[in-house]
């Protein structure tokens, strides 16, 4: 069952929040990027009708906080 907008904006928001001190716990770029798609993943998951929006946010805040998506391993 998909979560509502709502659900999805404050998840979202939470995870924002949470990228900085992600960044600053997880020196290494392996292990940033499996901390933080085990938080975004979860978001993705239960996006539904939402999964576009869902990417674009989490797009937009790894990029504002200099994050390029093809940095992810693998």
């Amino acid at each position: 069952m998909s979560a509502n907008l709502n659900t999805l904006e404050a998840q979202l928001n939470a995870l924002e929040t949470d990228l900085h001190l992600l960044m600053q716990a997880h020196s290494s770029s392996g292990d940033f990027w499996a901390a933080f798609a085990g938080l975004a993943d979860v978001i993705e998951d239960n996006a539904g009708a939402h999964q576009k929006l869902v990417a674009q946010r989490i797009s937009a805040m790894l990029t504002r906080n200099g994050i390029a998506c093809e940095d992810e391993p693998g």
